[in-house]
């Protein structure tokens, strides 16, 4: 292990020297006329980045009903990344990549726009006339190219530095006294089991100069089973009595560990075999057929939003689930902040101050 530290000690230095080049030689662009609030993580891996970006979408669609809002994502491991693209549904995750398709789906009135180059992409394919315009930069806060009015910084309260090292002998992104660029911090995925590490989390960022507002965030999550119709659309109903139950979980998420234990303690079962997949696994028709001969009769599909957005595009997929008569279940998220109030206003400041330079032009 000594041996592995001092070979990849020096690739860590390197790492953050071209990090830190990458960043010093970058502009950052004000998009015109737009409000660009930046949500993203300090570290690779899930940090519940979508439900916290849902979270802030139905904030302002209930409270700023007259704005319009636009998510403005990379599309990793999408086919239109390089190009970009402004997405017409959710049905084509493949083109236009998992989260992206899963905001659209979720909010189809909204904006969804992807690219590599996100702010070409932007000035490409933004269709907003109205000044009064929200952007919400998905995993942005590597992203430079973009000036954003205000950085959320996301840390999972399970893990929220690793082993505090860089890429590649641990996976943060950044060090963390870079934590101080953002303006706030949302611990996510808090429980009464991993509640007792925050004060650890707390001085460590202390010790690195960083003092910005706080908030804790914990995952409310529900079962919702799949109902396949003849034509192969379908529906979703709240499933409220999972007992005497056996499941299959299958998962291709940042974080599995994470999706495992939700479903424990939701579904009150031991009786669960699992299968997971890389990040952004690409569920073909021959994984798909594959994984549907893993599945006993008696066993229930369990998966996650993000992973069915994929799975449900192939008809002979849903056909089979049909024909095999196996039930599907879907673990649906929504976040709440403990301090919801405070962050509800900040984000009216936030607005407020946008209309008021907006009134000036």
């Amino acid at each position: 292990m000594k041996l592995l530290l001092y070979l990849f000690y020096p690739l860590s230095f390197l790492y953050q020297f071209l990090f830190w080049w990458s960043q010093r030689g970058t502009s950052s662009y004000h998009l015109p006329d737009v409000l660009v609030i930046s949500v993203g993580n300090l570290t690779v891996g899930g940090t519940g980045k979508t439900p916290f970006v849902q979270y802030l979408v139905r904030y302002f669609n209930q409270t700023y009903p007259s704005y319009a809002i636009t998510i403005l994502s990379r599309g990793y491991k999408a086919e239109k990344s390089k190009e970009g693209a402004i997405l017409p549904n959710g049905l084509e995750p493949k083109l236009y990549g998992d989260e992206p398709s899963q905001h659209k789906e979720m909010f189809p009135d909204i904006q969804v726009i992807i690219g590599r180059d996100r702010k070409t992409s932007f000035l490409s394919y933004n269709q907003v006339v109205s000044k009064k315009h929200i952007v919400i930069l998905d995993d942005g806060f590597q992203h430079k190219a973009i000036y954003r009015d205000f950085d959320f910084v996301l840390l999972d309260a399970n893990s929220a530095f690793g082993n505090g090292m860089t890429l590649p002998l641990g996976f943060l992104r950044e060090p963390i006294r870079n934590t101080k660029r953002a303006n706030a911090i949302v611990f996510t995925k808090l429980t009464s089991q991993n509640k007792f590490r925050l004060d650890g989390y707390k001085k460590i960022l202390t010790r690195n100069d960083v003092s910005l507002p706080m908030f804790h965030s914990r995952f409310q999550s529900s079962i919702h089973e799949v109902v396949i119709n003849k034509n192969l659309t379908y529906h979703t109903n709240p499933v409220d009595s999972f007992s005497n139950l056996k499941y299959f979980l299958v998962t291709g998420v940042g974080n599995p560990k994470n999706v495992y234990e939700t479903a424990k303690s939701i579904l009150f079962s031991n009786s669960i075999k699992t299968k997971f997949f890389p990040d952004h696994f690409e569920y073909r028709s021959s994984s798909l057929l594959v994984l549907l001969n893993e599945i006993q009769t008696d066993e229930i599909l369990i998966t996650t939003e993000k992973d069915w957005i994929k799975m449900r595009i192939d008809d002979t997929f849903l056909a089979e689930l049909v024909r095999r008569k196996i039930r599907v279940f879907l673990i649906l998220i929504q976040v709440s902040v403990e301090e919801e109030k405070d962050l509800k206003s900040m984000l009216a400041a936030l607005v407020s101050t946008y209309e008021s330079k907006i009134d000036r032009v």
